[in-house]
């Protein structure tokens, strides 16, 4: 074995054994064999067993979570009171006494690790393609013809699933909502090891643009993205462009997870930053910095300090800031983003009066094909 295999091998070596102990055992809901192959008899996988369970039992109360969400959300909802309420139920479901903060669950007999929402519950409604959660001062209420992106994210010890899925009641939107569908599920499709991500882009925009809304050709949102997930990292790594893109050269590896997200817009397809925002995360190189390194004053040291130990290395929204017992906190919380140690995601939006739809799944990589934790009944 050569000195490069030899590093390979003891790297591997390290990450299999920072992985812990999943007490339970579940069941896998969808594999999908290379090369279209059925599954062979006695197959049993033995690849990434405690990962992959951790990922199952978050996948398990996303689902739940989800058949919830599709009870409150329908015409005539305020939307801010569906935030507040399928956010409760996700705290029940992880089995949180109060709303989910992330990191910071209960451990029980029951469940002896933590788990919890890995990021705000996006319900981005019509041109908003992604990245906003109701705030305080919501007053939408849902309409007929309204298109929402139901998008969060739930973790089990850190490893954390994506999945989203669109919401509409007029009919008329119905090749929109689809679009993104099939995308979504056809670049699963052709997902593998050494695999061109660019490839899959290529597939996405091939899907979307095949739909007509109106006697237009859609578009895929060109500057939003699937990604890589980590522990306690929604966003990591590699990225899937949602359209052929030369330059990316990067290919998938066994062992990753992905979160396939594609958008199909009636717009331009491409989103713009657009205030108010309401996700926020701890920037990845300030995760380790302890208070007393934060610029600013007291108060912003002690925002800070209470972000980083309810949130980490995860997003969150301004919502939940005040029931952590923070009542007043917008002005630190600039001087935090201002100063780098905090990142603000503004809501994206694409042409004014256009539609927005989402799907999105999270997936893993393995040598013999791919394992869909967030599949369903629903989608």
């Amino acid at each position: 074995m050569s000195d490069k295999q030899q590093a390979a091998a003891a790297q591997d070596k390290k990450k299999k054994a920072a992985v812990p102990v999943c007490p339970y055992r579940l069941d896998p809901v969808e594999l999908q064999f290379y090369n279209n192959t059925s599954k062979p008899e006695s197959f049993e996988i033995v690849d990434e067993l405690d990962k992959r369970n951790f990922y199952r039992q978050a996948a398990n109360m996303h689902k739940e979570v989800r058949k919830f969400a599709r009870t409150v959300i329908k015409p005539g909802a305020s939307l801010l009171q569906v935030a507040i309420d399928v956010e409760a139920k996700i705290a029940q479901v992880c089995g949180n006494k109060n709303q989910a903060t992330c990191i910071l669950g209960q451990k029980s007999a029951n469940q002896p690790y933590y788990c919890g929402q890995a990021f705000p519950l996006g319900l981005s409604v019509n041109e908003c393609a992604a990245h906003y959660a109701p705030l305080p001062n919501d007053d939408h209420i849902v309409h007929e013809n309204d298109l929402i992106k139901v998008d969060f994210g739930i973790h089990c010890n850190g490893y954390l699933v994506d999945s989203a899925f669109s919401l509409n009641w007029n009919p008329e939107l119905d090749p929109i909502v689809q679009a993104s569908k099939e995308a979504t599920n056809e670049a699963i499709k052709l997902a593998g090891p050494d695999v061109l991500l660019s490839d899959l882009g290529d597939r996405i925009e091939e899907i979307i643009c095949s739909y007509e809304y109106k006697g237009k050709n859609l578009n895929p949102v060109r500057n939003l993205a699937g990604h890589m997930v980590d522990r306690y990292r929604v966003h990591s790594g590699k990225s899937i462009p949602l359209h052929r893109d030369d330059k990316c050269k990067d290919r998938m590896e066994v062992g990753e997870v992905y979160a396939c997200e594609t958008f199909a817009s009636s717009g331009r397809g491409k989103i713009s930053d657009f205030q108010p925002t309401s996700h926020y995360m701890i920037a990845p190189e300030a995760a380790s910095f302890s208070k007393s390194m934060i610029q600013g004053t007291d108060q912003t040291r002690a925002l800070f300090d209470v972000l980083k130990k309810n949130f980490h290395t995860l997003a969150w929204s301004p919502r939940w800031i005040t029931s952590l017992g923070v009542e007043r906190y917008q002005m630190q919380l600039d001087s935090l983003v201002k100063n780098g140690y905090v990142h603000d995601y503004p809501k994206c939006i694409d042409k004014a009066g256009c539609y927005v739809s989402q799907f999105e799944h999270t997936f893993m990589i393995g040598e013999w094909g791919k394992e869909v934790f967030t599949r369903g009944d629903d989608y």
